[in-house]
């Protein structure tokens, strides 16, 4: 948190955490705390090197998965975090700044805890845990926070099917049930939602075009609740190791972004691969295409599994592009 305080400063609109306990690996300790729990037990043990080689997790047997048996543990970063967040807001002048909790959304959860079991078996457990610990965060931070939602089994998929996503879309309910989450949620949360193709060891699932993230942002706005703050979405243009396309043919979808009036567009192509003159052609690319300034930029992904020097020389590159 403060390496990103002394680099961004008053440009940054949110502060995350850092996610201390899992960065690395994102959802992995959660899972493993849910085994420890008894709540779920390993099938088939992996070694979370790709995506082929993820633990299998099953629930165990005479046990129903109930949401009020899982610890997710956001609430303990929050608490954790909140009053390192309030002296760095105090000492780097970061007034305009709120803390930022992650957090995958409940099918992202499912999907990678149960596989295509989880898709029908485990979101109601999953999302009832996630709104109960967004709940215990409000308690703690108040209305000084914003809950990012990341969508990355809802994006993955779509991108995975294009174009056939609308279609999967509709079938799987991704935008109706981010939608829901930040319904069930206390009156006056505020959110943010990152579409995410993944991270893992430095690599995402690619997109052939913007198409499917502008539909399933578009979806999400549409059956977004009232009461609740939709602060911003974060759309990825990079995939891991992979940098944002070159053709401006592939951002003309965003042309057709209608997202509701205050929500920001955040645009995830910072990339530590293509030159900064060629970054700054990037974001004209995506302007022209949307029609209008972006309100931030950002990586596709969180930095903490960037190696420092790394995560340091794109927090350079975001500020200098901010600027452009």
């Amino acid at each position: 948190m403060k390496a990103m305080a002394d680099s961004a400063g008053p440009l940054l609109g949110t502060v995350p955490t850092g996610e201390a306990r899992r960065f690395e690996y994102y959802v992995r300790p959660i899972l493993e705390e849910l085994v420890d729990r008894g709540v779920l037990e390993v099938a088939k043990a992996g070694q979370w090197r790709t995506l082929r080689d993820l633990p299998k997790y099953r629930v165990p047997q005479g046990k129903p998965l109930s949401g009020d048996l899982m610890e997710l543990g956001y609430s303990r970063e929050a608490a954790e975090a909140v009053p390192v967040f309030s002296a760095l807001r105090e000492a780097c002048g970061l007034s305009g700044a709120v803390l930022q909790i992650g957090m995958p959304t409940d099918l992202s959860l499912a999907v990678i805890a149960l596989r295509m079991r989880g898709l029908w078996s485990a979101r109601k457990p999953f999302a009832a845990a996630t709104v109960r610990e967004i709940a215990a965060i409000r308690q703690v931070a108040g209305d000084d926070v914003v809950i990012q939602l990341e969508a990355t089994a809802e994006l993955v998929s779509m991108a995975m099917t294009q174009p056939l996503h609308r279609a999967v879309e509709r079938r799987l309910g991704h935008g109706r049930g981010i939608a829901a989450l930040a319904a069930a949620a206390p009156e006056g949360t505020r959110f943010g939602v990152h579409l995410c193709l993944g991270s893992l060891h430095n690599k995402g699932l690619p997109l052939r075009t913007t198409r499917p993230l502008v539909d399933l942002a578009n979806s999400i706005a549409r059956q977004w609740p009232s009461g609740r703050v939709l602060e911003y979405v974060h759309a990825p243009f990079a995939a891991g190791d992979r940098p944002p396309s070159i053709r401006d043919r592939f951002y003309a979808p965003l042309a057709d972004l209608a997202l509701p009036a205050g929500t920001k567009f955040h645009a995830g192509f910072v990339h530590d691969t293509p030159t900064e003159e060629q970054q700054r052609r990037t974001l004209r690319s995506i302007e022209n295409a949307l029609g209008r300034r972006v309100d931030g930029v950002a990586c596709a992904c969180g930095l903490g599994r960037r190696p420092r020097a790394v995560a340091d020389t794109l927090m350079a590159r975001a500020v200098a592009l901010a600027g452009a």
